[in-house]
């Protein structure tokens, strides 16, 4: 099995997430919007979600970021799509665990995504709570800003 630069295997599934990334871009009229950011390398990822009631009917997200990052979000936002917001919450959880082993870079591409999913939970709370909040913001604690050793 070959391995990408961070290295993730190259399954024809993370082949096919990598050449064709599903639910990217923006979602018009979203019920939350979210940013996760790493200062330290500028990269980010916005989530954009759109529910029907505590369902997940529409998500879509945009990066800045590297690769691994597009194959994340890609691979994540189609594990939750269509799912509870209760489910996709113990999605990222699975996930969050997951990649606990992985290399530091990949680990940081995950916290991105996994961030901007929280922010925009957030972000959709304060829009059903009356606010007027146009998106919520995380701060990933890693950085992706890394070599292929796990080095900033």
């Amino acid at each position: 099995m070959e391995r990408t630069e961070g290295g993730m295997e190259l399954t024809q599934e993370i082949i096919d997430h990598m050449m064709n990334p599903k639910n990217y871009g923006k979602l018009e009229n979203p019920s939350g919007v979210g940013i996760g950011y790493d200062e330290t390398s500028g990269e980010y990822v916005i989530m954009y979600l759109a529910t029907d009631g505590d369902d997940i009917a529409r998500i879509a997200f945009a990066t800045n970021g590297c690769q691994d990052t597009v194959i994340l979000g890609s691979i994540f936002t189609e594990m939750i799509k269509g799912t509870s917001i209760g489910e996709a919450r113990k999605i990222a959880s699975s996930m969050e665990e997951k990649v606990q082993n992985a290399p530091a870079k990949q680990q940081a591409c995950s916290e991105l995504v996994l961030s901007a999913f929280i922010a925009a939970l957030i972000n959709r709370e304060h829009r059903i709570e009356g606010g007027d909040q146009e998106l919520h913001k995380i701060k990933i604690d890693g950085t992706c800003n890394l070599d292929d050793e796990g080095n900033a």
